[in-house]
């Protein structure tokens, strides 16, 4: 057949509607087009398929018996086509497999402990599929659903709905600081073994950041005897007394609670980071991802 697929479609909806209302003319101003526009539709139909659907007068045009098999036929699937959008892009109850990136620790010590909660909600319709990276997304080619990042989101062609907030903290062992000491100033870290982490994207270590006492923040250039691609590294590290490393406070959470860790320079620590749910921006968002969004928003 000549013609794409949408192009077909279009022109069974034109028929159809003008079918419904007998006619042309007022089929083009429900559809805000011109007759002429709407009779060549047909025409080009007709010709494609070698049938008659209409019989045509000065007044009116009517449905022939062929064009009243179609148009039976053709309204059906269109009403079905319709059944099936409203489903997908309004459904409330989210289905299908839902595939996630999360950042490593921040994935691994605050969102995983809580998917059991989302999936005991929507157990039988929703499984997922998670990843842990910290890598840019490739929402196409790594056929994710959404991914949860933090920092700000540069590509525009992304939405980036906010989460929560989080900070950073700089963290040693007692036993370190006992043989080593303790800094009191971020410049007091070119004194000391730390631990780095390499950005996925770059292989390069992240820079620490400080707040100044009037409030201005800046980066401290560490220069790491040791460093890592994944912060549960450098987590177990820097609690085997390897060094001081700078670490997401809900990655050492546990370990500020226990002792095992001490945070440093607290009074230099530097801003909030967000932390943002991010997805293509399509049109319509698919019901797993909104629900899963929603999720987070409420128990985070």
């Amino acid at each position: 057949m000549k013609g794409s697929t949408g192009s077909r479609l279009d022109a069974v909806e034109m028929f159809c509607v003008a079918a419904r209302m007998q006619s042309f003319t007022a089929a083009a101003i429900h559809l805000g087009t011109t007759p002429s526009a709407v009779s060549k539709s047909v025409q080009r139909l007709e010709a494609r398929l070698g049938l008659r659907l209409f019989a045509r007068t000065t007044r009116a045009v009517r449905l022939t018996d062929e064009g009243q098999l179609y148009y039976d036929s053709c309204q059906q699937a269109l009403d079905r086509i319709n059944e099936t959008e409203t489903a997908l892009t309004h459904a409330q109850v989210p289905r299908g497999i839902l595939r996630v990136s999360l950042p490593y620790s921040y994935g691994i010590k605050r969102l995983i402990p809580l998917i059991p909660q989302y999936m005991a909600r929507f157990a039988e319709h929703v499984s997922m599929e998670v990843s842990l990276s910290n890598a840019a997304v490739d929402f196409v080619r790594q056929d994710f659903d959404m991914a949860v990042r933090i920092g700000n989101v540069a590509d525009s062609r992304l939405v980036a709905r906010p989460l929560e907030n989080v900070r950073r903290v700089v963290v040693a062992t007692p036993e370190y600081l006992r043989q080593h000491g303790r800094p009191r100033e971020p410049g007091d870290l070119m004194r000391h073994q730390c631990i780095g982490m390499l950005m996925p994207d770059t292989g390069r270590c992240l820079p620490w950041e400080f707040r100044s006492d009037d409030g201005d923040v800046s980066e401290v250039a560490i220069r790491p005897a040791l460093a890592f691609d994944h912060p549960l590294g450098a987590l177990a590290a820097v609690t085997h007394g390897a060094g001081i490393a700078q670490l997401l406070e809900v990655t050492v959470r546990d370990d500020l609670a226990s002792g095992r860790l001490v945070e440093l320079l607290r009074k230099h620590a530097p801003p909030v980071q967000p932390v943002f749910a991010v997805y293509p921006s399509h049109r319509y968002m698919p019901a797993k991802v909104r629900a899963f969004i929603d999720f987070l928003l409420e128990t985070l």
